[in-house]
């Protein structure tokens, strides 16, 4: 069992040792664990059954966790700059991998154990080391397991962009070092192919969401953006402080957006080089933004802007949607100038929780609205807003068996003109479908409840089948009942 065994004895035989003496060393010092385990498993097998050789297993590598010590590795290692034959001999047993796992867990700084890693992944490995936390401490297998997972993501489409997120966010977002890392080979490739890179931009946005949503850490993704666009925080940039205070207040304050205003809106007016337009659409700032002065239409705590303070609001928001950060031509200049038209028409054109007729007077500029993304983004809260407003009045109101209520056929047609407002369609539809409105008798209630399938069967049809089959999948209980 001791691989160095035969060399020692040649080297004594050679130096005058007497055979004798040799045999009963070996002897004297042979303990025979290998053999007593062999036996101890043939024992317990007629027990125990299968599973004792699995129970051997984890046993003999939680007593090689306990045993191993890095230093004495990492000196052998760094001596040959060759694994050892033991580890070579563990590599095509996932039992084995498993253990080489746990202690690179155990002693992320090792560098056997990192070269270990290293092979297992060059043997074709990747896929089994997505869940283990220490494989992006090493940079070499960091990049295998981001192209691996970016390469699984080339499919990807509307359906199920979400679940194939998953490894690429197991692979990156556990240590703020591999999501900076990360954001930062995004950030390249996207200067690199320019309009070509609306994949990998669409990667990177999801990836900054999920850091908001899930580490509710909005201040590293912003610092993030920021040192990708150039910009130092804290530096006393007056676009940095400003989108900084947004994002840590939630609340886009009149001070703040004067700044960004002034800077963005003066480098238009002047010809000079903008500040980059990423910093305006980063998420935590754009929706304070929006809701300053967009909320009175679908919350009442939001009192309506004075005109002079919402241009200013309104002009950032068509900047964000419409501008790149490339030059502004004059034809820019004049599509910035329609789309702040019309989002000052839809400010005031629209009522909170209004009346039937109403609505059906604003249809034909909604339609006309909903064509461009942003605003078809704001009237589709809006309609959330009017449809559940108070419990649902409005179908207690206004809802018939006879016909389609024209909230639900203007979020449609807002699904079918924009692919990336689905999900948000579909929200607004499941709001509709588990209400209970107060004033339903359970017929009328069910009716409601067929004609909004009947718009999510539609939604399903316009490439969106997967989340409304998981969604009825995990309904189907309450659905029944």
């Amino acid at each position: 069992m001791e691989p160095s065994t035969e060399s020692v004895v040649d080297r004594y035989l050679e130096a005058g040792g007497a055979p004798f003496n040799t045999m009963n060393l070996l002897m004297s010092s042979y303990e025979g664990l290998a053999a007593m385990t062999n036996m101890v498993s043939s024992d317990l097998g007629p027990v125990y059954g299968s599973g004792i050789n699995s129970a051997i297993s984890e046993a003999v590598s939680r007593k090689i966790i306990e045993s191993f010590d890095p230093q004495v590795a990492d000196s052998k290692y760094n001596e040959t700059e060759q694994l050892p034959e033991y580890i070579e001999a563990m590599i095509p047993h996932q039992v084995w991998r498993k253990t080489i796992y746990r202690l690179s867990e155990r002693h992320p700084g090792s560098t056997m154990l990192s070269a270990a890693l290293q092979h297992i992944a060059d043997q074709g490995y990747q896929a089994e080391m997505m869940s283990l936390s220490s494989a992006p401490l090493h940079t070499h297998i960091f990049y295998s397991l981001l192209a691996e997972c970016l390469e699984n993501m080339s499919p990807a489409n509307e359906e199920n962009i979400h679940q194939k997120l998953g490894e690429l966010i197991t692979a990156v977002c556990r240590r703020e070092q591999t999501y900076l890392v990360a954001r930062y080979i995004f950030h390249g490739v996207q200067q690199k192919l320019g309009a070509k890179a609306a994949g990998i931009r669409r990667i990177d946005d999801e990836l900054e969401t999920y850091m908001l949503d899930n580490y509710k850490r909005p201040q590293l993704a912003i610092n993030i953006q920021l040192l990708l666009s150039g910009l130092v925080v804290g530096g006393g940039n007056s676009v940095v402080d400003a989108a900084a205070s947004i994002i840590q207040e939630e609340y886009a304050a009149t001070g703040d957006v004067a700044s960004l205003y002034n800077e963005y809106h003066g480098a238009v007016v002047s010809g000079k080089p903008a500040p980059p337009v990423d910093i305006l659409r980063n998420v935590c700032v754009l929706h304070p933004i929006i809701e300053q002065v967009f909320g009175h239409l679908w919350d009442t705590t939001v009192q309506k802007m004075r005109p002079e303070l919402a241009n200013k609001y309104i002009w950032l928001i068509a900047y964000a949607a419409l501008c790149s950060n490339e030059p502004i031509d004059e034809a820019t200049k004049d599509k910035l100038q329609q789309l702040v038209v019309q989002l000052k028409e839809v400010c005031q054109g629209l009522s909170i929780h209004p009346i039937q007729t109403q609505i059906y007077q604003a249809v034909p500029k909604i339609l006309e609205w909903i064509s461009v993304p942003i605003l078809a983004r704001v009237v589709l809260l809006w309609i959330r807003d009017v449809a559940t407003y108070d419990n649902f009045t409005y179908y207690d109101t206004y809802f018939t068996s006879s016909e389609v209520p024209v909230l639900l056929l203007l979020l449609e047609e807002i699904a079918y003109r924009h692919p990336l407002l689905k999900p948000l369609v579909f929200s607004a539809y499941k709001d509709g479908f588990e209400s209970q409105v107060p004033g339903f008798s359970p017929e009328k209630q069910l009716r409601l409840q067929k004609i909004i399938i009947n718009r999510i069967a539609l939604l399903a049809q316009l490439d969106y089948a997967l989340p409304v089959i998981d969604y009825f999948a995990a309904k189907k209980e309450q659905i029944d009942e």
